[in-house]
């Protein structure tokens, strides 16, 4: 079973008796930063969990054994009845899959409605989901960036304090929001929505990142010195701010569609929209992402978590929205959350809806059930 509350994933050892070893975690500390060590198979957290256990030499020759042992004593017995089948097409046999196979399974069903267009002229990439388009961006210009280090320098005094929480958000900071959520290693299949929302939203950044291809602040501003190694991706928009931010999208809807569980689900809410704000501005103390990266990050992490919201069928709108970046402005939450917001750049560009889906359905559903007070959950 995956743990919600860190762990770099792998299938265990092999273990003297047979055993299954660990199967790893959603979260961790880990990896190259705003990946959250996704790796070259795209299933980050998920990879390796769940995977069948390596026997060792001296366990699979006594399984040998004891099969050759054994096997006669069905010689004489009548033919047994036909198997039955697994249902077909069904999502109800994902709970009969290894969760690195139903990562693969939520992946694929996730990217095959993602797009995006490219306008060279104008530097823009415009991001679609089906139908609609749900994030807009201007390529900034390089004086913009420059600026922006006017207010990376101003963070730098923060790192003393910081300094724990940047180190341990390298990867999917998991444990950060199942801190205020209260959740347990029992609640796994809440971890596995966390996780997946972190991977797919960690995908769609990079694909913004690499056609806008932003260079990082130390390559631009000698004063910035990072205090953890600077990502081998475009600064442009904030992988962090998008895993945050759509995490904590999925995660306000599913507080208070579990109000009878969390009663006090709005300040749960805001607790999450917080720490969100704070995981993506403790990238900018690190010294790896300007404040612009964090607004562009912020946009599209909402997006993902409203897109994988209404892919299991919670709601079903996406607001799209453009944004320019600013270069006299910093990053704050409460700006934000007003959405529309033409001081700090950022426009809307209308809503559509998504499809529910499912195997995203089937994966809420087992995650609602683990705090359905009815059920005897904790």
């Amino acid at each position: 079973m995956m743990s919600i509350m860190g762990g770099t994933g792998g299938t265990g050892g092999t273990g003297g008796t047979g055993g299954t070893g660990g199967t790893g975690g959603t979260g961790g500390t880990g990896g190259t930063g705003g990946t959250g060590g996704l790796t070259i198979t795209g299933l980050g957290a998920f990879l390796g969990a769940g995977a069948d256990p390596v026997y060792d030499s001296e366990l699979v020759l006594g399984l040998q054994v004891a099969e050759q042992s054994i096997v006669h004593v069905t010689n004489k017995m009548p033919p047994a009845r036909e198997a039955r089948e697994l249902a077909f097409a069904s999502a109800q046999n994902m709970a009969l899959w290894a969760d690195w196979v139903r990562s693969s399974v939520y992946l694929t069903d996730f990217l095959k409605d993602l797009d995006w267009e490219v306008n060279p002229r104008r530097k823009t990439v415009a991001v679609r989901y089906g139908q609609g388009t749900f994030a807009t961006y201007q390529r900034p210009a390089m004086r913009t960036f420059t600026r922006q280090l006017e207010f990376m320098r101003q963070y730098l005094d923060q790192r003393a304090d910081r300094g724990p929480e940047v180190i341990t958000q390298l990867g999917f900071p998991t444990p950060y929001f199942a801190m205020i959520l209260g959740l347990q290693t029992c609640h796994r299949f809440t971890g596995e929505l966390i996780a997946l929302t972190q991977v797919l939203a960690s995908h769609v950044a990079m694909v913004v990142k690499h056609q806008l291809a932003c260079r990082r602040p130390v390559s631009i501003g000698a004063t910035v010195m990072p205090m953890i190694p600077t990502p081998a991706h475009g600064s442009f928009p904030s992988a962090h701010a998008t895993e945050a931010y759509s995490v904590a999208e999925v995660l306000c809807a599913f507080a208070e569609e579990h109000k009878s569980y969390y009663t006090d689900f709005a300040r749960r809410q805001a607790l999450l929209r917080k720490m969100a704000e704070r995981i993506a501005v403790n990238r900018t103390v690190a010294g790896v992402h300007y404040p612009i990266d964090t607004w562009a990050g912020a946009i599209l992490g909402r997006a993902v978590g409203q897109i994988v919201l209404a892919k299991c069928g919670i709601n079903g709108s996406v607001d799209g929205y453009a944004y320019d970046a600013q270069a006299d402005k910093d990053f704050f939450g409460t700006e934000f959350e007003k959405g529309t917001n033409a001081d700090f750049g950022v426009s809307r560009a209308g809503r559509f809806r998504v499809k529910p889906s499912p195997v995203f359905s089937w994966l809420w559903g087992k995650a609602a059930n683990e705090f359905d007070l009815r059920n005897g959950s904790a």
